[in-house]
């Protein structure tokens, strides 16, 4: 089927896939040719009425789309989680962080509102160290999660 996709800046591209394709399949698609992450993609099908496509594992055809059928691309940010500090002293604090957030940045964020240097906190979750660099997502951390701040003891 011909699909003719939109971006709200006008951008658009002629795509010609079969109709079983999947919603997800097209998210891959559409970010390979506009470079937009498919997790910050929201589709709506425009075909005489505006259908939301939020169900990434139904097909093009589920929704009504047929060949002419155009595709209206939204670009959405994700939304923060709250997670939760707990200090070495009981105090529990909360953290606004985005997905794909790192441990570097978090630590960096714990710094300014802990007054611990980044590299003196050790965080913990679900009994494992977090590491600089990696992502938060990693460690299985989602929303309403606490991660645990001992202080790091330097020897002389």
């Amino acid at each position: 089927m011909e699909l003719t996709i939109t971006l709200l800046n006008g951008n658009s591209l002629p795509l010609t896939v079969p109709p079983h394709t999947t919603v997800g399949s097209l998210k891959s698609l559409i970010q390979q040719h506009f470079e937009v992450a498919t997790t910050k993609q929201r589709l709506l099908g425009v075909n005489g009425n505006n259908i939301s496509l939020s169900d990434d594992s139904k097909t093009l055809s589920d929704y009504g789309l047929h060949s002419g059928s155009k595709v209206m691309v939204l670009i959405t940010e994700p939304a923060p989680i709250q997670v939760f500090l707990k200090n070495e002293k009981g105090q529990t604090h909360t953290y606004d962080v985005m997905p794909g957030e790192t441990v570097t940045q978090f630590k960096a964020k714990v710094q300014n509102k802990e007054a611990v240097p980044a590299n003196q906190q050790r965080l913990i979750h679900e009994g494992r160290q977090l590491e600089d660099g990696q992502r938060l997502e990693n460690y299985n951390i989602r929303n309403q999660s606490t991660i645990y701040l001992t202080l790091r003891l330097r020897g002389g």
